[in-house]
């Protein structure tokens, strides 16, 4: 203070910039706090992302593997490589006519697989035809016996492959495979075993299959697809100095592109050492990207899902520089405020203290004394200074009889230690604000207790107390919370004994909507607007007669039309409550369809709220996995599947993505199946 009286200029000037250094410093923790968030929502995009892509890829991988294993378990193959293993002359009718038998099968699995019908035998190398994808049989010598026209003649691509299969390995694929021409293949090699004996150990031959990469793997990892321009699958594998491009990439990079493993900032070197990782790095382009990662199993392949920085963050950096504009400029404007303001202040500021100083302290007691809230100020040594008259009516003391005691002989040495500790909110300041119940009087009651400590003048480190009962008001709210509830759930038991065939379906349908909302991250606004409409979405069928709700043939179109109004029900039931969130909203679009085909309406695509359809599929899930008393329950896995089937056309593929992270592990909805349950 006497600083302040002595140099008020400088004071004032310091004040000022202590003012913008801590706004700027609070301007940046909130930017960075943003720019986070966009960075975990991109995480959760590029996740599910990643994941389709992944399941996706190894679907087909797992696919065409069972297909050829299935392929070598044939017996007739079985036996004519059994023959030729052990028949060295290999020249009786006999296994001629095995031999023109077999060719057939190849040529019967050569057109399955969209292969020339025709056939190069290990004799014809002058083919000039270059088809280089097919089929081969192959003797336990590693000689080709047969192949389909135009099969790779180079062996050295699979040869390794080859011989480890031939000592007795499982189905292994051939990595990929660059040609001089620019096409890409990958395949399978397959084991043939003798069709009888104890001796299966050694095979007595393989089947090989080459396909044309663009056709298969490329194709698996750009079904998925995404509305941005910059977004890319990429296969990686690692090589033994560098990381290697295995599919198509952008900007004219040649196939099978390659970059040094030394370069710790390149996404592909981040995607192989931190597969599931997330992390800004750089492309092949030497571009800002967004990437994450995953490892498909059962190959040395790694799945690398990103997306230019650019295109993501472009609203967060648009955001961002508005968010700094605006707020610079307030500063400024404040700033000049605070000038102006003290400018004009200093000057008449003493004269209107001094005679406003009597006025102000006769109101300031006279409210003090006629609030509820206790208000009193202690000194350093838990003395009190001031006391008001609410505390003193308390205790039974005058307030003028309680200054100068400590607070342990005026309200007990238990109130005493609990408001020397008082740490809450705001408590690492001079500031706190908390709700702590207190033992004043005869009883112990809820306060909400704010306290500053006063940094300046006479009363310099002194604690301000201000002390609201909140005890009444947290049992009436309680009161009110319970109520709400129990009318929540009286209208859930209704419907329920409405419809005898759906016991249990609005809270289960509420459990799978809250476990989807959490895995896509939405807003605790939104899961509480979320949760409120998944219980009371089917009240609306308490108006439809109960012989239509219970009917074991199927509804007639009157039937289903009338239905189907049970939205309109519902909406004119609760469109009059007030409700924290768009509860109506969200129930009556919950059996809207992305291509229009829902009803009541027909909205399309983003004209449907994300709740509606996270309810959408939570709706559908708990319908189809639930057991009703005319049909058992479908399994988990199953029902996921019928919904993927309709993703994009009646469901968000995202929120079923995010439905199939959290089936496998949610064993309590196993029990659904059970009609009794």
């Amino acid at each position: 203070m006497n600083i302040y009286k002595k140099y008020p200029v400088q004071a004032g000037i310091g004040m000022l910039i202590l003012f913008f250094t801590a706004s700027f410093i609070l301007i940046s923790s909130y930017i960075g706090q943003e720019r986070q968030r966009d960075l975990n929502s991109w995480q959760s995009k590029l996740s599910i992302m990643a994941d389709i892509n992944e399941t996706v890829l190894e679907e087909y991988l797992m696919t065409q593997s069972e297909k050829i294993k299935k392929i070598t378990e044939n017996s007739s193959l079985k036996l004519f490589l059994t023959e030729n293993y052990l028949n060295k002359d290999k020249k009786d009718e006999v296994f001629r006519a095995q031999y023109a038998h077999i060719r057939n099968l190849m040529h019967l699995v050569a057109r399955d697989y969209g292969f020339s019908g025709e056939d190069n035998n290990s004799a014809n190398t002058e083919n000039d035809e270059k088809i280089n994808k097919g089929l081969a049989l192959i003797d336990s010598e590693g000689k080709k016996l047969m192949a389909t026209k135009g099969f790779l003649k180079d062996d050295v691509h699979y040869q390794k492959t080859l011989n480890n299969v031939l000592s007795g390995s499982d189905v292994q694929i051939i990595d990929f495979i660059k040609l001089p021409d620019g096409q890409a293949l990958f395949g399978y090699v397959a084991p043939v075993y003798k069709i009888h004996g104890a001796e299966l150990k050694k095979p007595v031959g393989a089947l090989i299959i080459l396909f044309d990469a663009k056709d298969t793997i490329y194709k698996a990892i750009e079904s998925f697809h995404v509305d941005y321009q910059s977004d890319e699958t990429v296969l990686l594998s690692q090589g033994e100095n560098s990381v290697i491009y295995l599919s198509p990439l952008k900007e004219g990079y040649g196939l099978f592109h390659q970059r040094s493993f030394d370069s710790d900032d390149l996404a592909s070197v981040f995607t192989v050492n931190n597969p599931g990782g997330f992390a800004i790095k750089k492309d092949y382009r030497g571009m800002d990207v967004l990437v994450l990662g995953r490892r498909i199993r059962g190959t040395d392949w790694f799945l690398m899902q990103k997306i230019d920085a650019d295109e993501a963050l472009k609203e967060s950096d648009a955001h961002q520089q508005f968010l700094i504009i605006t707020m610079t400029l307030a500063l400024m404007l404040i700033s000049v405020m605070f000038v102006a303001v003290w400018r004009h202040s200093t000057s008449r500021r003493l004269q209107k203290l001094t005679n406003d100083l009597e006025s102000r302290t006769a109101l300031l007691d006279a409210v003090s004394d006629n609030i509820n809230e206790h208000i009193f100020l202690l000194d350093q040594n838990e003395n009190f200074i001031f006391a008001n008259m609410s505390l003193a009516k308390c205790v039974n003391v005058l307030p003028v009889d309680i200054r100068g005691k400590s607070v342990a002989s005026v309200l007990g040495v238990e109130v005493a230690n609990i408001l020397k500790n008082v740490s809450c909110e705001g408590s690492k300041s001079n500031t706190a604000k908390c709700m702590i119940a207190i033992p004043i009087g005869h009883s112990e009651n809820i306060y909400h207790v704010s306290t500053v400590t006063l940094m300046s003048g006479d009363y310099k480190d002194t604690r301000l107390f201000v002390l609201h009962d909140l005890t009444a008001l947290k049992a009436e709210q309680e009161k009110r919370d319970r109520l709400s509830r129990g009318i929540i759930s009286t209208l859930v038991k209704a419907v329920d004994l409405h419809d005898p065939f759906c016991v249990d379906h609005s809270t289960r349908t509420r459990d799978v909507a809250m476990s989807i909302a959490g895995e896509m991250r939405l807003a605790e606004n939104s899961c509480d607007a979320l949760e409120m409409a998944s219980l009371l979405a089917n009240i609306g069928k308490l108006f439809v007669p109960k012989e239509i709700l219970t009917k074991m043939e199927r509804l007639s179109e009157e039937e289903d039309a009338q239905l189907k109004k049970n939205i309109d029900y519902a909406v004119d039931i609760l469109r009059k409550l007030e409700f924290d969130g768009p509860v109506v909203k969200i129930i009556s679009q919950k059996n809207e369809c992305l291509d229009g085909s829902g009803y009541p309406e027909g909205l399309t695509g983003d004209d449907i709220l994300i709740e509606s359809r996270i309810l959408s599929v939570a709706n559908a899930f708990v319908a189809m996995a639930s057991s009703r008393a005319y049909r058992k329950g479908r399994q988990i896995n199953e029902v996921v599947d019928i919904l993927l089937e309709q993703a994009d056309s009646h469901y968000d593929r995202k929120v079923i993505a995010a439905l199939f992270h959290i089936a496998e592990n949610k064993t309590d909805w196993k029990k659904w199946k059970d009609v009794s349950n």
